[in-house]
Parts: structure tokens; C-alpha cells; sequence
């Protein structure tokens, strides 16, 4: 049984569809769920820094906010950090005693989206969330996701 559960997303639409899959999951365990949003490394001054989280945290609570309150979820926290996404991952699940972490592929092609072809479909945050993890990570496959799996 899980009962702090941490979600990451990139907010695509993928990630709206994973989301709902972890709603439920955290509604049936009665569980705590934190929402991160990493926007990498920003190299910015701290004021501009603190604009860009806010603005991110209010975009989350945006696109997932209502999601929640038709779940009647109200035990979650919406966290949003620059820097190396991965690490702040395994740091926010660390520091919360995290029991497991969420998370969906990529969406893009590794080639198209830039990345190393050596990653595969996960993605490169997912690759490396999974190798760097302090707790087990569940990464919820397109396939169970409506039109995004192959026929």
C-alpha cells in the first residue's frame, strides 16, 4: 500500500492522462500525493527564478485542479523547482520518504525530441529517474493511456 505517492510531469497531454491514473491510485490507497514540475535549468537571477516556479505552480494547479476537487483529493502538494530535473526528483522523494513515483514515457520520438538514442521510449527523465531513485518508480506505459497506444 502506498501512501505518499509523488507524480512528475511535464504537463503534456500525456501527462493529463497519467495523472488521472495516479488520482485514482492515490484516492484508493488514501494517500498523500505531491505534484512535480521540474523547468530545468533556468539560469536566471533568483527574482526572475521565483517568478517562472510561481507561474509553473499556478499552471499546474491550472491544468490539474480540478481534477482533484472532482476526486475530492485534498491531500496533495503541487511542487515546482529549477535545476536538474532528475535530481530534484530523487531529492523531493527522498526528503518526503516518498513510497513511489509516478511517471509516464516520452511522448517524442528520442531523435526527434533531441535527446541520446541510447534512451529508448522512456525518455531521458524517466531513464534516469528509474536508476536513480531512492524508491520504486511506476511508469505508466501509452498502451494504458486511450489513443496513444499502436494497434
Amino acid at each position: 500500500m502506498y501512501k505518499r505517492i509523488l507524480f512528475s510531469t511535464c504537463m503534456t497531454e500525456y501527462c493529463g492522462h497519467v495523472f488521472t491514473f495516479v488520482l485514482n491510485m492515490a484516492k484508493e490507497n488514501n494517500a498523500k500525493l505531491w505534484i512535480y514540475h521540474g523547468l530545468g535549468r533556468l539560469n536566471l537571477n533568483e527574482e526572475e527564478t521565483n517568478r517562472k516556479i510561481a507561474e509553473a505552480e499556478a499552471h499546474v494547479k491550472e491544468v490539474y485542479g480540478n481534477k482533484l476537487v472532482d476526486k475530492a483529493l485534498d491531500d496533495y502538494m503541487i511542487n515546482v523547482s529549477d535545476g536538474d530535473i532528475v535530481s530534484e526528483i530523487t531529492k523531493l522523494a527522498r526528503n518526503a520518504k516518498i513510497d513511489v513515483i509516478v511517471m509516464g514515457t516520452a511522448t517524442k520520438s528520442p531523435i526527434a525530441a533531441g535527446e541520446d538514442i541510447r534512451v529508448g521510449p522512456l525518455g531521458q527523465v524517466t531513464t534516469n529517474t528509474i536508476l536513480w531513485s531512492p524508491c520504486p518508480v511506476l511508469v505508466v506505459p501509452p498502451a494504458l493511456v486511450p489513443g496513444l497506444t499502436r494497434r
